[in-house]
């Protein structure tokens, strides 16, 4: 009798042992795929340049391009609000650029942008993010860029960037902060 009732209290707690172990398993692989990186940007309002689709246009108009530059800080350098931030802080960890292109929906999402994420080069470490921009403080809304791509360490990551505007620096440019999430490819 002992052993009628003992066998299927063994297989069960076996079977409930793999079930877990499995469920463990899978979420240990999951959490290792994924990884989160905060960074924050300091744009140089002094490297802004603009070519304009009508030269002779003094407003914003579709498919006016813009370049402008910044420097990469780890989070928490930067403090939120216009500040006066001084770019040339000694913590800076690499370099960013924006690529955009006006008008490309109705505001807010008005620019069409593509951004260069180089820690400290695009060689060691890349990130390519494109996405729509909201650029506006106060009143930023949060948006979500695609990562395309990754150079060094970063070659052959995706993911999902959300970018908010924290405040305005001494060059009267955007400070932002970016929630990187980056899914890491299986190796091959």
């Amino acid at each position: 009798m002992k052993k009628r009732v003992l066998l299927p209290l063994v297989l069960g707690l076996a079977a409930m042992g793999l079930f877990l172990t499995h469920q463990l398993g899978v979420l240990t692989v999951q959490a290792k795929t994924e990884e989160t990186l905060i960074l924050e940007v300091a744009i140089d309002g002094r490297t802004s340049v603009l070519n304009r689709v009508d030269p002779s246009a003094t407003a914003p108009a579709r498919g006016d391009t813009g370049i402008v530059n910044g420097y990469i800080f780890p989070e928490g350098t930067i403090p939120p609000g216009d500040n006066g931030f001084d770019l040339d802080a000694p913590e800076k960890v690499g370099d960013w650029v924006a690529v955009n292109i006006r008008g490309a929906l109705p505001a807010p999402r008005n620019a069409a942008v593509t951004y260069y994420f180089a820690m400290p080069d695009l060689e060691t470490a890349g990130l390519i993010t494109q996405g729509f921009n909201s650029h506006r403080f106060p009143g930023s809304i949060p948006v979500a860029h695609a990562i395309v791509g990754g150079t060094g360490v970063f070659s052959g990551q995706t993911g999902e960037v959300i970018e908010e505007v924290i405040g305005k620096n001494k060059t009267g440019a955007f400070n932002l902060r970016y929630h990187i999430k980056i899914k890491k490819q299986a190796p091959k």
